[in-house]
């Protein structure tokens, strides 16, 4: 046969195994019923794992793991269908309204991106300072405040682990998020000359942003602070002359320290992304992004499994990570790693609210973290 003949084939056996895909999918369909009906669950492991091992029986050992994937794609995408069609939908109830004149907790002082931040988000409102980030999340857990305003992810150095391993600690939810433009400058006493500064403070995240000015300049003494504002403030009441800070333009002025250089961070457009973080589930109008954590089994085909269950869905994912469990947390599961997920949808869209129940059903380890604008 030539190429054209071969085609041809191809496309008659396509034409049959697409009548044969809609069969089948109208057949699951009256399975759905009959589950609902009959108070039965959607997935049965021993069913599936009969169809698979019959599968890799009837095949030749070299199709034998594409002929059993091949099958399990059919049946998730047959699950999907019958989630869909006969799963109560559920309600998750959420705040629609932002609260006028919140509270709102911030890590640091008067003068942080943070403080950026809650002022982007909140014009108005009580701006309360806290020294750790895990008492930002504490307050919002306890109700002490509405909002925390807390750094997950920067354009230069990744993201801002221990905040997201808070996220997992803590009965919080991301109801909004905010960028801060974070264009890093060399600060100092007023007299100061750069010449002179042998010891730079700034936070860590600060100074993974400022690497290439750093690795410029041996000559200094590089030390992480807690906050970048905090580490201003510290070297205007110091009266030594060898001290310079990372911080902002604003912190600078603020504190009355000098510019001594310009944009030292590594990226012209170094950029830092914050989430808003409340006590309930808030969701506003203008939400497109739902945000999980997932644990699946560590076995061949998993994530490609989990993947089609938003594939058919329609649901497209904006961010997906995977990171070890926090310790505190792992200890109560089976699996060591999870996935922390972004994908496009609102609560309220069905198909969203069912995927979720569909997953806590299903996952080890599960958490909704909330429903916001990207």
């Amino acid at each position: 046969m030539n190429l054209g003949e071969i085609r041809k084939k191809i496309d008659k056996i396509d034409d049959e195994m697409l009548d044969l895909f809609l069969e089948r999918m109208g057949l699951a369909t009256e399975v759905a019923k009959y589950k609902a009906a009959n108070n039965m669950v959607v997935f049965q492991s021993d069913r599936e794992k009969f169809i698979i091992d019959s599968v890799k029986e009837n095949s030749p050992e070299e199709l034998r793991k594409s002929a059993a994937f091949l099958f399990m794609n059919i049946m998730d995408i047959s699950k999907v269908s019958q989630i869909n069609a006969i799963t109560p939908d559920i309600d998750i109830p959420y705040t629609p309204i932002a609260k006028e004149r919140p509270s709102v907790a911030v890590q640091g002082i008067e003068g942080a991106y943070g403080h950026t931040a809650a002022k982007q988000l909140f014009g108005s409102g009580s701006i309360s300072f806290y020294a750790a980030f895990h008492e930002v999340y504490e307050a919002v857990e306890n109700g002490d405040v509405d909002y925390g305003i807390i750094p997950v992810e920067n354009s230069t150095a990744g993201e801002v682990t221990v905040n997201m391993e808070l996220l997992e600690r803590h009965r919080v939810y991301i109801c909004r998020t905010t960028t801060v433009e974070c264009a890093h400058v060399l600060a100092a006493r007023k007299g100061v000359a750069e010449e002179g500064i042998r010891i730079l403070f700034g936070h860590e995240q600060a100074i993974r942003q400022c690497e290439s000015y750093i690795e410029q300049h041996p000559e200094l003494t590089v030390i992480p602070y807690h906050n970048n504002a905090a580490a201003a403030k510290m070297v205007a009441e110091n009266p030594s002359a060898e001290l310079g800070c990372i911080c902002s333009a604003e912190c600078a002025e603020m504190h009355g320290l000098n510019i001594i250089k310009k944009q030292i961070a590594s990226d012209p457009d170094n950029c830092t992304r914050f989430i808003c973080i409340a006590r309930n589930v808030e969701v506003y109008d203008c939400a497109d992004t739902v945000a999980v954590s997932l644990s699946i089994p560590n076995i061949s085909g998993a994530l490609y499994r989990l993947l089609t269950k938003f594939a058919v869905n329609g649901l497209s994912m904006t961010k997906i990570q995977s990171k070890p469990l926090p310790l505190d947390v792992r200890k109560n599961f089976p699996e060591d790693y999870m996935f922390y997920i972004e994908f496009t949808g609102s609560l309220d869209d069905s198909k969203v609210r069912k995927l979720l129940r569909n997953l806590e059903d299903e996952l080890n380890y599960f958490k909704f973290h909330g429903n916001f604008r990207r």
